[in-house]
């Protein structure tokens, strides 16, 4: 397998399980100025819709969005701390998580990575990001160590990268401690440490 990635970026989720579920894969960069990968590839040869990640299945199937590749590789690769669970509420729960995470907290900061965003769309960007965040620390306020069902998963992870992004953006995270512990925790995680590693993040 191979995943296509920008450090840093939402693809460091798909690259996290990868590693969580002990994956032979390589990695190659995509250059978004440049518009290639590390290797020289035009990148939109490889998704035409010129995102990361990724991922380049051993089948020859290329599967895109963060979601769907964490999704794809927890049900194949089961037997794992990111195994799903067998009921299916369960499930639901680890996609309405994912979903959440995918589909409101991540598309908010979208306006704070683009240097054509006024102050103003930024300024209402940083106070959904606030609103996330005080809807998450209420989650976690229960005393519970993950997002869902407080047992580990892929929502886990695509929440760990998201809540990265908070410090560099005018969002310091200190705020809520429930959430800062938890991005500390998934922090320590030994293939957490070798992502960031590779990725040239820590």
């Amino acid at each position: 397998m191979k995943l296509y990635y920008l450090p840093a970026s939402c693809s460091l989720a798909s690259h996290i399980v990868l590693r969580e579920l002990g994956l032979d894969f390589d990695l190659e960069r995509y250059d978004p100025a440049a518009g290639t990968t590390d290797k020289g590839t035009s990148y939109n040869t490889i998704n035409a819709k010129a995102r990361v990640p990724a991922l380049a299945l051993n089948s020859g199937d290329l599967l895109t969005e963060g979601p769907a590749i964490v999704q794809y590789l927890v049900a194949t690769h089961q037997h794992t701390d990111l195994s799903l669970p067998d009921d299916l509420m369960a499930r639901a729960r680890i996609h309405e998580g994912l979903s959440f995470v995918a589909s409101d907290f991540h598309k908010t900061f979208g306006p704070l990575f683009t240097t054509d965003t006024d102050d103003a769309a930024q300024e209402r960007a940083k106070r959904t990001i606030v609103k996330h965040l005080d809807y998450l620390e209420s989650v976690f306020a229960d005393g519970r160590d993950y997002f869902v069902d407080n047992k580990l998963s892929v929502a886990d992870i695509y929440l760990f990268v998201v809540l990265r992004w908070t410090d560099a953006t005018g969002t310091p995270l200190a705020g809520w401690k429930h959430l800062n512990a938890f991005r500390d925790r998934i922090n320590q995680r030994p293939a957490v440490q070798a992502s960031l590693a590779a990725e040239g993040l820590n």
